[in-house]
């Protein structure tokens, strides 16, 4: 079960971390074109549709596989590896749940409403970079087992 719980929580790791780069690069890639045209508005709520589908149920299944993966390590004394990936992995994640909840609906808001108007979406995707920077810091801290 432990091996199977692993695969799932690099599963979801990978549909996070792809939602978020599905979004930063296909809104980076829009620029200032989102909002100014119908296509490419619509191309960026398909985006940031897609992220929502794709990386909220990664970040949802990391925390649960993580959950059963640390109660089956056991308590006791933990390395500084395992404390970085229990204390700032879940903790990212929960913010990254929350925080690209709602910038994510508003940036759609903001998409939908515009007409003709360039769309600014640099405070998201900024967001979603340095998620991405951060998490991508988790991962190399727990790769290499500080």
């Amino acid at each position: 079960m432990f091996g199977f719980m692993l695969f799932l929580h690099f599963v979801g790791l990978f549909a996070w971390m792809g939602g978020l780069i599905t979004v930063i690069v296909m809104i980076g890639l829009l620029g200032k074109q989102a909002g100014s045209s119908r296509d490419a508005n619509l191309l960026a709520r398909k985006s940031v549709n897609i992220f929502s589908w794709l990386a909220h149920p990664g970040a949802v299944l990391v925390l649960g596989s993580g959950f059963y993966l640390l109660t089956q390590m056991g308590s006791g004394s933990k390395p500084l590896w395992l404390d970085i990936m229990e204390k700032g992995g879940g903790a990212i994640a929960i913010l990254s749940l929350i925080v690209t909840g709602i910038l994510g609906s508003r940036v759609q808001k903001k998409l939908k409403a515009a007409q003709g108007q360039p769309v600014k979406a640099t405070g998201y995707l900024t967001t979603m970079s340095v998620l991405m920077v951060v998490i991508l810091g988790v991962v190399f801290a727990v790769s290499l087992k500080v």
